[in-house]
């Protein structure tokens, strides 16, 4: 038979449990793909599509992913047939975020960024690329307004998928 603290630990846990899973619920609702594309000029541009297929708004922490409109974290890695590529570009260091540094993504709905590739990594001019995408959402909101201080954030896994461009 079970000890009393063992039990009263088991039915804390299992309590706290649905709690957990509705606070990370909405966020998997989210769904992401990818389209690169070659230009004559040997520049890569990267066309990003993200979907709130869930039901609630999200507030999304837009630090390290596409969606800040510039290369400020690794969230795509590139190999070419001698081995993976160098990250090149700008790296952050970041106090409390401000309401400006979230996405507001509404229920049902898409938004699409591009950047370009050439902008953090040096390219051979040739020869077929295999792009993985994914990054950390720092801090996902389905409630409430954002900020949210660093110490409160709630983060997500954001896997975008692969895809290999021949040039």
């Amino acid at each position: 038979m079970p000890s009393p603290r063992s039990l009263a630990v088991a039915l804390a846990l299992l309590a706290a449990a649905p709690l957990t899973m509705a606070a990370t619920a909405p966020a998997t609702a989210l769904t992401c793909r990818f389209q690169p594309a070659a230009e004559g000029t040997g520049r890569v541009s990267v066309s990003f599509t993200l979907r709130n297929a869930g039901p609630q708004d999200l507030h999304l922490l837009r630090w390290g992913s596409p969606f800040e409109g510039a290369w400020f974290g690794p969230f795509m890695t590139v190999r070419t047939a001698k081995g993976e590529l160098k990250f090149q570009g700008a790296m952050r260091k970041r106090g409390d975020p401000s309401a400006e540094d979230y996405l507001l993504l509404p229920a049902g709905q898409s938004v699409a960024a591009t950047v370009t590739l050439n902008d953090a990594f040096t390219l051979p001019t040739s020869g077929p690329l295999t792009l993985q995408a994914a990054w950390r959402w720092h801090d996902v909101m389905s409630n409430g307004t954002p900020p949210r201080p660093r110490d409160r954030h709630r983060g997500l896994d954001q896997d975008c998928g692969s895809f290999t461009l021949t040039r």
